[in-house]
Order: C-alpha cells, then sequence, then structure tokens
C-alpha cells in the first residue's frame, strides 16, 4: 500500500471517530472495540455512539427527511455533509468502502431503524423493526489481502 494511501485511509477511519463524536450529540461519548483474528486473517474494529443517529442529523442539520436506510446511503456516497460553511467531509466512509470492496472486507451500518452492509462491491439495506438509539458502524478488513494499493493520483 502506497503511503499516501495509508495516510488517506487512516484520515477515512479517523472520520468514523470524528463523526460518532461531532454528529451523535451522545451525553455517553462513543464506545469502541477491535481485534485481530490472526487464524481468520481478519482485523475488526466497531465504533458504537448512543446518539441522534444518522437519520436525525441530517433532518436537524440539512433539513432533509429520509428513511433509516437512505440516510445511510446518503453518508456513504462522498461529497456529502451535514458540517456548515468550508469544512470539509463527506469523503471518509466513500474512500474506506471502495478500499473494502478490493480488500474483500466488509463495512456495517446501523442506525435508527436502518441496517446498511457493503461488501463486494455490493450494498444491502434493510429497515429494522426496532430503533437502535445511535449508530454503530463495523468495519471488517482482510488482513490475508497482499495487494500493493494506491492512489490513482499516485
Amino acid at each position: 500500500m502506497s503511503s499516501e494511501l495509508l495516510k488517506k485511509l487512516s484520515e477515512s477511519i479517523s472520520e468514523i471517530f470524528e463523526n460518532a463524536i461531532y454528529h451523535s450529540r451522545s451525553k455517553l461519548g462513543i464506545f469502541s472495540c477491535g481485534q485481530f483474528f490472526p487464524a481468520k486473517e481478519q482485523l475488526d474494529f466497531t465504533v458504537v455512539d448512543l446518539g441522534i443517529g444518522i437519520r436525525r442529523n441530517i433532518k436537524r442539520c440539512i433539513g432533509l427527511d429520509f428513511s433509516s436506510e437512505k440516510a445511510i446511503i446518503w453518508a456513504t456516497e462522498g461529497n456529502t455533509t451535514t458540517r456548515g460553511g468550508n469544512v470539509p467531509g463527506g469523503l471518509g466512509l466513500k474512500l474506506l468502502g471502495e478500499f473494502i470492496d478490493l480488500n474483500q472486507g466488509c463495512i456495517k451500518i446501523v442506525s435508527d431503524a436502518g441496517y446498511w452492509q457493503r461488501e463486494s462491491g455490493e450494498v444491502f439495506t434493510v429497515p429494522l423493526n426496532y430503533r437502535f438509539p445511535g449508530t454503530v458502524v463495523s468495519v471488517e478488513i482482510n488482513t490475508a489481502d497482499t495487494f500493493a494499493y494506491r492512489l490513482v493520483s499516485d
């Protein structure tokens, strides 16, 4: 992996944490855990907040009223942000998703009453019968992948 791509992926992963802190409005902060599974050659980590959720944050900040699943799709498309002014944002999950597709990993998001999953280039969403009070982002990275990735600009 090129050093520029490694930097961008690190920024993308950091954006997951930043989003949980900045957007959730959780009074309890965020929770995170992760584990490396050597036998499965897989690194998993999860970030959880017990805040307002993606759908409510989008509605509160920019007035768009999506279903929970559509709100997650919107948040992962790239170049979408609820931050005001000239504050950049919205690219972290898009870049991470593109890497995960190539890496044969997986991203799963639960927010409010929506479930979203990206794996092998396919996105799957489903409405949930019960609302989760906040957002969960889980990432699985295939550590057996030995391909030398780089940015197009490298």
